[in-house]
């Protein structure tokens, strides 16, 4: 946990509140880093790939207001815009979004790698297959758009390396983390291996 807390902030979206009086708040658990009330960070993706500068106003964990919390920690943060004459809308805030440090510049995801199991399938998986993807507090329906080697179908019990595209929209995720897709019965298990940028 130590590790975690060194780490720069992330912070996972998990529901959203708007509270008369006091604003925008959401809550979910911080991932790696500290947040301490003040600091200026980046909401998003939006649709548009984009992030938008958000200050946290204040921060509450299981009622009690902080003036700071730590990775691994259940929190409600307020947020508002850093931008004096924009607000927060609720509507476009989701779950799988994140709060993350402002440092540095974030990259929403459309298309990634993936090193795969199938924990269970009753028939051939290939190309163009949909699921439902699992990824923290993400969940969305992904398309399988490759599979990479000779046979280029998956079946019961297979390992195997793919390329997946989110189906609706962009979303934050990293090399390393673990994912898991559903649809009906079927559960395939496997871990982010590369981040496909549109810049490349």
């Amino acid at each position: 946990m130590e590790e975690a807390i060194l780490q720069p902030f992330e912070f996972e979206i998990n529901e959203n509140f708007l509270v008369e009086g006091v604003g925008l708040v959401v809550s979910g658990i911080i991932k790696t880093g500290v947040v301490v009330v003040n600091k200026q960070c980046l909401l998003g993706p939006d649709k548009l790939k984009n992030f938008k500068g958000v200050v946290v106003k204040s921060i509450h964990v299981n009622r009690v207001a902080r003036t700071e919390a730590y990775a691994g920690e259940l929190v409600c943060l307020c947020l508002k815009s850093v931008k004096a004459n924009e607000k927060l809308v609720r509507k476009d805030i989701r779950r799988g979004m994140v709060v993350i440090d402002n440092q540095g510049k974030p990259e929403p995801v459309i298309q990634f790698e993936a090193e795969m199991q199938v924990l269970h399938h009753s028939t051939t998986i290939k190309p163009h297959y949909e699921g439902v993807l699992h990824c923290g507090t993400i969940q969305q329906t992904v398309v399988l758009d490759e599979i990479y080697g000779n046979e280029q179908v998956l079946r019961n019990e297979d390992r195997g390396l793919v390329k997946f595209s989110f189906k609706y929209r962009p979303e934050f995720v990293k090399e390393g983390e673990t994912i898991l897709l559903r649809e009906g019965k079927t559960k395939i298990i496997g871990t982010i291996t590369k981040i496909i940028s549109d810049n490349k």
